[in-house]
């Protein structure tokens, strides 16, 4: 039997449904939530800012915070096969502990939340000097950004127009691989991080768009590195952004109701 370990990035409330009995002893829910007020005395429970060598990042670096952490803290990871990140909004509970380990016993890699390589590319999202607060729109696209960084590292010459069309990318960081291809991926994604270059983008930090970035460097890695994998696509149900743009929905009809009665007073 191979031996796995999933993290589950959580900062709220725990969905035990999402989870098969049968794979919770290879979970490890990590709490990012220093003020979580939910306990779960039966699941494996870990708050990232306890890890003895923890390097905090910021929040808007995402799940890339934990990543990064859980790569630092090796003694968690050292004896595995595999390993694994998921989001704790995701519905995980078709992958049994038994469907883990035939697919894993055959693929390097498994990502569970694939995306076209095109579709992403051309939300235009920008990793771009002259524009460092703007999301998306003309400028120089993040995966320009991100293939350069790759060629420079490897010494490589891959074009992104190469991809467009056929290539299949992981997004949200959900992924589980093999434990040494992590680990050689973390040798190009760490000096990366402890730069600090992403962060002179979205100062404000209005979009996290460092976690958004990092995303996209692991997508790009596992594209050009062509790791051997298969795609199982879950569900996601991004509860945040959902909870967020409810909230923004909220806002925006108070001030349409505000700008009405103003409108009908003079």
């Amino acid at each position: 039997m191979l031996r796995y370990k999933i993290f589950v990035i959580f900062h709220d409330k725990i969905i035990e449904e999402y989870y098969d009995s049968s794979v919770l002893e290879n979970l490890v829910f990590i709490n990012v939530n220093p003020n979580n007020k939910y306990n779960y005395p039966g699941l494996n429970i870990l708050n990232l800012h306890d890890l003895e060598n923890f390097i905090p990042l910021g929040k808007w670096y995402a799940e890339s915070e934990v990543i990064y952490n859980i790569k630092r803290n090796d003694d968690l990871i050292r004896e595995l096969d595999y390993i694994g990140f998921i989001h704790h909004d995701i519905d995980f509970k078709i992958m049994t502990d038994s469907y883990i380990q035939e697919e894993i016993s055959r693929t390097q890699l498994i990502n569970l939340q694939p995306y076209s390589f095109q579709v992403d590319f051309n939300q235009k999202i920008l990793m771009d000097e002259k524009f460092p607060e703007k999301l998306k729109g003309q400028g120089n696209n993040c995966y320009l950004s991100i293939f350069n960084d790759f060629n420079r590292f490897y010494d490589t010459n891959y074009n992104v127009k190469d991809f467009l069309g056929i290539g299949v990318v992981n997004l949200c960081a959900c992924f589980i691989i093999r434990k040494n291809l992590f680990d050689s991926m973390m040798q190009f994604i760490d000096p990366i991080i402890e730069s600090h270059r992403l962060d002179r983008y979205d100062t404000g930090r209005k979009y996290r768009i460092q976690g958004g970035f990092m995303e996209r460097y692991y997508a790009t890695w596992f594209m050009l590195k062509k790791i051997s994998g298969i795609n199982i696509k879950l569900d996601h149900f991004f509860y945040e952004t959902n909870k967020q743009e409810s909230k923004l929905s909220k806002i925006l009809s108070k001030v349409k109701i505000f700008i009405k009665k103003m409108l009908v007073k003079y």
